[in-house]
C-alpha cells in the first residue's frame, strides 16, 4: 500500500469518527469546546465593543427563553477576527455559542432591526444545542482537516462532501427545525422576528445571512448542493413563518393578559400554545396562572381567620400570601376546593417545567411555594434548597426557605436564611417583614420592631403596610393617606381600554395586520396598526392596548419610553404586583389599569387593560 493510499484511508477514518456520534468516536475533539476557543482564538468582549455587549444581553433573554440541558453551562464567544476556515456561527457540545464578529456587522447593518436578526442567529445555534445536533461542527472539522491533508487536492475536498451527501433529507428537516425553533425562541423572548424576512420582500435578510453563513462559501470548497441553498432555506421559513408567528401570538396574549390579571384567559392561550409547543416557559407560565387562582380563592376562603400570614416570594408576584393550611373544604365548588385544585395543577404544571429544564430555578422557587401553601413544607424545603444551590445568591429563594424552615419548626434555620436574604438585597423586602414576623410571634416585641421598621422605610402604602402598623399600634403616614393627584385617564394616543373599534381615531388608518383567535365564543381580535400600537378587543370593545417599543407619546403621569424605574415610582408609587418576565419585568398598577414593561432598568413599553 502506497503512502497517498495510506493517508487518504486514514483521512477518511478521521472524518467519519467526527461525523458520527458514539461509540464510533474514539477521542473527544478539542474544537468541541468553548475552552479551545478561548486558548487559541482572540475573543471580543463586551468593554471592547458595544455591540458585543448587546450580544451577550441578547444572548442572555433568548436562553431564558429556550432553558438549557443538564450538565451543560451555556456560554458565547465571539471570534474577534474572521480566522479562515472557521463558520460564522455554531454550537458546541459543552454548551459553548462561538460567533464571528462579522456575524454582528451582518445583523447590524441594519441597526434598526440588528437586535431582532441576531437573536433570531443565537436562537438557532441555541436551538442545534437542544436538540443535540452538531452537524455543522462535524463538517467544517471535516473540511479543515481535508485541507490541512492537502490543500490543494480538489478531490479530497470533493470526497468530503460526498460523504456529507449520505443524509441530504435529515440535514435538510434539522436545519428547518432549528430556523422554526429559532423563530419561536426570539419571539417569546420579546424580539420581532418579522425582521427575518420583511414583509415587504425589499430586503430578505434571511436570504443575504445565510449566503455568508453557508457552508458552500467557504474559500476553496465547492457548493454542497445536498445542503439547502440560502433561497431554499428562505422560502421555507417563508411559509412557516406567518404560522409560527400567528401561534406565538397566543403565549404573548396569553402574557398580556396574566398581567392584565385575568388569569382564566391567561390559562386559555397559555394551554393552546401547549399543543403547538410544549416547553419549560409555557409550562411555567401556565403553572403561575393556576397559582394566581389559587392565591384568590385561598384569600377568599381565610378572610375570615385572624392573624396575618407571611410574605412568600413568589417569582411572578411578589405579593403572594401563605400560612400552614389545612384543608377543609365547605362544600363542592367552594373557595376551598378551588383553591386545592389550582394548586394542585399550579405544582403539576411547575413539575413538568423542572423536568423540561432541571436548572430551571424561577420554577423551583415557584414550586416551592406551592407546596408551602398546600401545606406540603418539608417537601418545599428541598425544592427550595435546590434552588438555592444552583443560585446561591437568590434572594426569592433564601425568602421563601426561611418561611419554610420556620413552618417546620425550624426557627434557627429560617432566621438564618431569612437575614442571608436582607444582606444579599438590602432593598428587598419580604425578608424583613419575616424576620420581624417571627420575632412577634416570639413575643420579642423590640426586635420585631426593628425589622417591620426597616420594611415600612421600603414599603409604606401596601396591605402588608397596614398589617404592620396595626400590630405596632402605628399611625399611618399622611402621605400614604392622601390620594393621587387626578392625571387624567390613561390613554394611547387618545384611546382608552374600554373604549369601542369605532372610537379608534382615523389618523390610525386601517390595520396593517389583523387576527381572529376563536377560544371563546365571541372571538378575541387582534390588530396591529401603523403607529405600532396594538389593540385586543371582543365583540368590537377593547380590552387591552399595547404601546410598541419606541413610541413616542407618554401615559397620562408623563411616563415615556427609558423612563427610569425611579421615575415610575415617583409617579404611580409602588406596584400592586411585580411581575418578573423573560423579557425584563412587568410593573402592574391595577387600580390605573395601566403596566409598565421595564428591561435594564428602563421603561420599554406599557399596556392599558380593562
Amino acid at each position: 500500500m502506497n503512502k497517498q493510499v495510506l493517508s487518504r484511508i486514514l483521512l477518511y477514518a478521521a472524518i467519519i469518527t467526527w461525523l458520527f456520534p458514539f461509540p464510533l468516536r474514539a477521542a473527544e475533539n478539542p474544537k468541541e469546546r468553548i475552552d479551545f476557543w478561548q486558548s487559541n482564538y482572540d475573543e471580543l468582549l463586551p468593554k471592547d465593543d458595544p455591540l458585543a455587549a448587546q450580544a451577550y444581553e441578547i444572548f442572555n433573554r433568548v436562553l431564558n427563553v429556550a432553558g438549557t440541558k443538564p450538565g451543560v453551562i451555556p456560554r458565547l464567544f465571539i471570534v474577534k477576527n474572521d480566522a479562515p476556515y472557521i463558520p460564522l456561527a455554531q454550537a458546541l457540545p459543552d454548551g459553548g455559542i462561538v460567533i464571528s464578529k462579522r456575524v454582528l456587522d451582518i445583523c447590524y447593518r441594519d441597526p434598526e432591526r440588528g437586535d431582532d436578526r441576531l437573536a433570531f442567529i443565537l436562537a438557532h445555534e441555541i436551538a442545534h444545542q437542544l436538540k443535540e445536533d452538531f452537524w455543522h461542527l462535524k463538517f467544517f472539522q471535516a473540511v479543515e482537516l481535508s485541507k490541512e491533508e492537502n490543500p490543494l487536492n480538489k478531490d479530497i475536498i470533493d470526497e468530503v462532501c460526498n460523504i456529507l451527501k449520505e443524509m441530504p433529507k435529515e440535514r435538510l428537516k434539522k436545519e428547518l427545525e432549528a430556523d422554526e425553533h429559532g423563530i419561536i425562541y426570539a419571539s417569546m423572548a420579546g424580539f420581532n422576528t418579522n425582521a427575518i424576512v420583511t414583509e415587504d420582500n425589499r430586503v430578505n435578510f434571511f436570504e443575504y445571512c445565510y449566503k455568508s453563513l453557508h457552508p458552500g462559501n467557504i474559500k476553496g470548497l465547492p457548493k454542497d448542493s445536498t445542503h439547502p441553498t440560502p433561497m431554499q432555506r428562505a422560502e421555507a421559513v417563508k411559509v412557516r413563518l406567518n404560522q409560527v408567528l400567528e401561534m406565538v401570538e397566543l403565549f404573548n396574549l396569553g402574557v398580556l393578559f396574566y398581567q392584565a390579571g385575568d388569569y382564566q384567559r391567561a390559562i386559555l392561550f397559555f394551554s393552546k400554545f401547549l399543543k403547538f409547543f410544549p416547553s419549560r416557559e409555557v409550562y411555567h407560565n401556565l403553572a403561575s396562572s393556576h397559582h394566581q387562582l389559587a392565591l384568590k380563592h385561598y384569600r377568599s376562603w381565610k378572610r375570615d381567620e385572624q392573624g396575618f400570614p407571611f410574605k412568600l416570594s413568589i417569582a411572578i408576584d411578589p405579593e403572594t400570601r401563605a400560612s400552614k393550611i389545612t384543608l377543609r373544604a365547605p362544600g363542592a365548588e367552594g373557595p376551598a376546593d378551588l383553591f386545592k385544585n389550582h394548586i394542585e395543577k399550579a405544582i403539576k404544571y411547575y413539575e413538568t417545567a423542572i423536568t423540561l429544564d432541571p436548572s430551571y430555578v424561577l420554577s423551583y422557587n415557584n414550586l416551592g411555594c406551592a407546596l408551602i401553601m398546600k401545606g406540603d413544607v418539608y417537601d418545599a424545603v428541598g425544592k427550595l434548597r435546590k434552588a438555592i444551590k444552583m443560585k446561591s445568591d437568590f434572594v426569592p429563594s433564601l425568602n421563601n426557605l426561611g418561611v419554610a424552615f420556620f413552618l417546620a419548626e425550624n426557627e434557627r434555620k429560617a432566621k438564618e436564611n431569612l437575614v442571608k436574604a436582607s444582606e444579599f438585597d438590602s432593598a428587598y423586602d419580604a425578608p424583613f417583614f419575616n424576620l420581624g414576623k417571627i420575632a412577634f410571634e416570639e413575643k420579642k416585641e423590640a426586635e420585631a420592631k426593628k425589622y417591620w421598621i426597616a420594611y415600612l422605610e421600603l414599603d409604606s402604602a401596601s396591605g402588608w403596610a397596614d398589617s404592620i402598623r396595626k400590630s405596632l399600634s402605628l399611625e399611618t403616614p399622611e402621605e400614604v393617606l392622601k390620594s393621587p393627584p387626578d392625571e387624567g385617564i390613561e390613554n394611547i394616543m387618545g384611546l382608552e381600554a374600554g373604549d369601542y373599534e369605532d372610537d379608534i381615531s382615523e389618523t390610525w388608518g386601517k390595520p396593517v395586520k389583523k387576527r381572529d383567535f376563536f377560544l371563546e365564543e365571541e372571538p378575541f381580535k387582534v390588530a396591529v396598526y401603523k403607529n405600532g400600537v396594538k389593540t385586543l378587543s371582543q365583540e368590537d370593545e377593547i380590552k387591552m392596548i399595547l404601546t410598541p417599543e419606541g413610541f413616542k407619546g407618554k401615559s397620562a403621569r408623563g411616563i415615556s419610553i427609558s423612563s427610569l424605574e425611579k421615575d415610575v415610582l415617583a409617579e404611580y408609587g409602588r406596584p400592586s404586583k411585580v411581575l418578573p418576565m423573560t423579557q425584563g419585568a412587568t410593573w402592574v398598577y391595577a387600580s390605573e389599569g395601566i403596566a409598565f414593561q421595564l428591561r435594564g432598568g428602563k421603561v420599554v413599553s406599557w399596556l392599558l387593560f380593562y
